[in-house]
């Protein structure tokens, strides 16, 4: 490690002497970041913190990990090599540190748990856990089980060269002090945006569409901040449902992500596999309300009572709570409406207290 900065601090040191010494000390458009350093450079690193993360978002996380989508290699290749150039991360060691992430979600050897490690420890020290559990022994055995062509192979075996090449076309676009400030600033969005950040964060508040054994939440309605992050604080909804593609499940959620993908699909770019949507979290609620009320006593006869007030069957009835929860346009007395509102706090409940209607 010593020699790697060692050899870094040398390049750097000749580039600051070869560039500021023929093309100048501000590059070839430094001018324009020495008028306005604060808003263009905040300007700048908003998008490109955007662009990294929807990269990892799209290439490393819901295509080779969770395979919820397959990219094109048109746009896959070209986000590795960008990851690769930004943040030193290759497919290789990001997705096999991520499917160790699941297999144990804030239990003991999660490298990226809040529950575990404390959130500050994860927001700003998570990166280093990230390194360290790339060599872990189980972490190696999934490495093997992941293919790779002859360009991944390269960035995975020569990760530093990519943010040496990028650092370096920054110092000749901007000049040696605003390019290196732009490269240190690169270097910080994986370690503060993705590996610590949404870790972090979304493992330790929010609230729980699903039901799973770890600590995930949902802070999706944190809108500028989800946007940035290409929709990944919709964290509960992609633990509950990994191979999804689609982070959003309810009707207020917004997954930019998911917009994404579907472009690129309609590019035909890109091939949805399998997509959770608010429209799939419904017929969920539906089932899981109609076996309420087939298996609850209580439930079941407040509802053959309420058919027979209605003069109808009560397995008619119960098809059209169903339909109306599924969204069809179902017009319900208000007697049923707070009967299904009383069998959903019912489930809502359960699902909390992680119980089984009986």
């Amino acid at each position: 490690m010593l020699k790697l900065i060692s050899f870094f601090v040398l390049a750097y040191a000749a580039i600051f002497y070869a560039v500021s010494h023929t093309i100048g000390i501000n590059g070839f458009f430094g001018d324009l970041i020495a008028g306005s350093p604060v808003l263009i450079l905040g300007t700048y690193i908003f998008f490109m913190t955007h662009l990294t993360i929807t990269c990892m978002s799209l290439s490393f996380h819901r295509f080779h990990t969770h395979k919820g989508v397959v990219l094109s290699k048109l746009v896959d290749l070209p986000m590795q090599v960008w990851l690769w150039m930004v943040t030193s991360m290759s497919k290789v060691d990001w997705v096999s540190v991520h499917i160790y992430h699941h297999a144990n979600s804030d239990l003991e050897k999660d490298p990226h748990s809040p529950v575990q490690k404390g959130i500050w420890h994860v927001l700003f020290l998570g990166v280093f856990d990230y390194a360290e559990a790339k060599s872990w022994p189980e972490v190696m055995k999934i490495k093997k089980t992941i293919r790779t062509n002859r360009l991944e192979a390269f960035m995975h075996n020569n990760s530093f060269t990519g943010p040496f090449i990028l650092t370096f076309i920054m110092i000749l676009l901007f000049g040696p002090i605003w390019g290196g400030v732009i490269g240190i600033l690169h270097f910080l969005i994986s370690p503060v945006f993705a590996v610590g950040g949404v870790n972090a964060i979304a493992h330790w508040f929010g609230y729980r569409n699903h039901v799973t054994t770890d600590n995930s939440r949902n802070i999706g309605y944190l809108l500028p901040i989800n946007f940035l992050v290409c929709g990944e604080m919709d964290h509960n909804n992609h633990h509950a449902h990994m191979r999804s593609c689609s982070f959003r499940h309810r009707w207020f959620e917004f997954d930019i992500g998911f917009a994404y993908i579907k472009l690129l699909s309609y590019l035909g770019l890109a091939s949805i596999k399998n997509a959770y949507t608010p429209a799939t979290l419904k017929q969920e609620v539906s089932k899981k309300i109609s076996e309420l009320i087939e298996s609850d006593e209580k439930f079941k006869q407040r509802c053959e009572e309420l058919a027979r007030e209605l003069n109808t069957t009560y397995q008619e009835l119960k098809r059209k709570i169903e339909a109306y929860l599924r969204g069809e346009k179902i017009k319900l007395e208000r007697s049923v409406r707070e009967f299904m509102d009383e069998v959903r706090r019912s489930m809502l409940a359960n699902q909390r207290l992680q119980l089984r209607a009986v």
